[in-house]
């Protein structure tokens, strides 16, 4: 079971959302989340992938000329939680798939500093996922993916430039692990690259404990961001396919 995430940057626009497209078809992901969605192309995007088997969509519905959040998937979705604060409107979408799994993709506010308004956001998108985790059932299959934006100092990172480093330590105590780290964790992997040519890891997968022992691998792959398609590379979470409580082995 494969679960594609890929910021797009700014929908992707006329000249990329054709490579994108392209890219995402021959993923052959099981579910695909796309955040900078955005209306202008992103119809074309959408009805592309429906064509082609991912015809069980949610969208955020973003105001033209805004960005917004994409979930896309082979089987039934079955829509979540709403975004759980005003500054993860539109960057917050949550489903169950059909295999049983909760999942949310995720695009956290960016803040260079804790202070000014940007800090603000940042922070408080942070407190309210942590706390929409605490209140949920903590042996729920369920998964959070997307660009988070924060990362560890010299780990994720080449300095410590990371805001809200303290806020991403405190899944570890809901029980929510990277996704990452669990099969590289020393590893160091980017997703973003500056203007200076500086590597972040902004982009992952976190996991609840019930997920944990399904995650097989979480890859980067390079060659969209090459090829200028996007300045994000995309995600793959692979797991192994759960056993429903329905199926013969159960």
């Amino acid at each position: 079971m494969q679960i594609l995430h890929w910021n797009i940057q700014q929908g992707g626009g006329t000249r990329r959302t054709p490579g994108i497209a392209l890219h995402l078809l021959a993923s052959r992901a099981d579910a695909i989340a796309l955040t900078e969605f955005r209306r202008s192309m992103g119809g074309q995007l959408a009805a592309t992938l429906s064509d082609h088997g991912w015809r069980y969509q949610l969208c955020t519905d973003p105001p033209l000329g805004k960005n917004g959040t994409l979930l896309c998937a082979r089987a039934p979705l079955k829509p979540g939680s709403p975004p759980p604060c005003p500054e993860l409107r539109h960057r917050w979408l949550d489903a169950t798939l059909d295999q049983g799994i909760r999942v949310t993709a995720l695009h956290l506010p960016d803040a260079r500093s804790t202070r000014g308004e940007a800090g603000r956001r940042k922070a408080a998108a942070w407190h309210a996922l942590l706390g929409e985790l605490h209140a949920a059932p903590s042996d729920e299959p369920r998964l959070i993916i997307g660009d988070l934006n924060t990362g560890r100092h010299h780990l994720d990172e080449p300095g410590s430039r990371f805001t809200c480093t303290a806020l991403l330590g405190k899944l570890s105590a809901l029980g929510y692990q990277d996704a990452y780290r669990i099969t590289n964790p020393a590893g160091r992997a980017i997703s973003w690259v500056s203007h200076a040519g500086n590597g972040f890891r902004l982009d992952t997968a976190v996991v609840s404990r019930k997920i944990v022992p399904l995650v097989r691998t979480l890859e980067y792959d390079q060659s969209p961001r090459l090829e200028g398609l996007s300045d994000h590379a995309p995600v793959r979470l692979t797991l192994q396919k759960p056993v429903k409580s329905s199926d013969p082995a159960a």
